[in-house]
This record gives C-alpha cells, structure tokens and sequence, in this order.
C-alpha cells in the first residue's frame, strides 16, 4: 500500500489516498534523450539533496526508460549523475 506513494503524483492514485500516503520529494522527468534535456531534472535533484538532505533516504527513478508514463527515454548518464549526487 505505502509504494503508491511512489507513483505518479499527477497521473497516480494520490489524490484517492490523500492524507494516507506518506510524502515525497518529486522532480519533474527529463525533457528527452539527450543528456543537457535532463538539466533540470538534476538541478532539481541536486537542490533536494542539498536542502533537504536530513529527509532523504533513497531516491527511486525509472531507469533509461520511463514506462508509466509512456515510453519516454532519457540519456543513460543521468543515472551516473544521480548516482554521483547520492554519494
């Protein structure tokens, strides 16, 4: 029950379960497959991190490619770039 809490805020079930989820930091998706589409997606990670980092304790992602939402692809350095915030 708690992973719908993960899932799409727009698009999910979250407004069903209101109150009862836990809450989430959420980034928008890169723009498209090219590594400098996803600028501001890290930018917003990268800002998370830093200001809220005592309330982080896992970042969870769709990998390359993004199927809930259609198949939206995005460059496979992000993921290297996430990773390297992370740390």
């Amino acid at each position: 029950f708690g992973a719908m809490s993960v899932c799409d805020p727009v698009n999910g079930m979250h407004s069903m379960f209101a109150g009862v989820l836990a809450q989430q930091f959420f980034v928008d998706s890169p723009n498209g497959p090219h590594l400098n589409d996803a600028a501001a997606t890290l930018a917003q990670i990268e800002d998370i991190l830093k200001d809220r980092s005592h309330e982080v304790a896992a970042v969870i992602l769709e990998p390359i490619v993004q199927g809930a939402g259609g198949m939206k692809f995005y460059h496979p350095s992000v993921l290297k770039r996430v990773r390297k915030l992370c740390d």
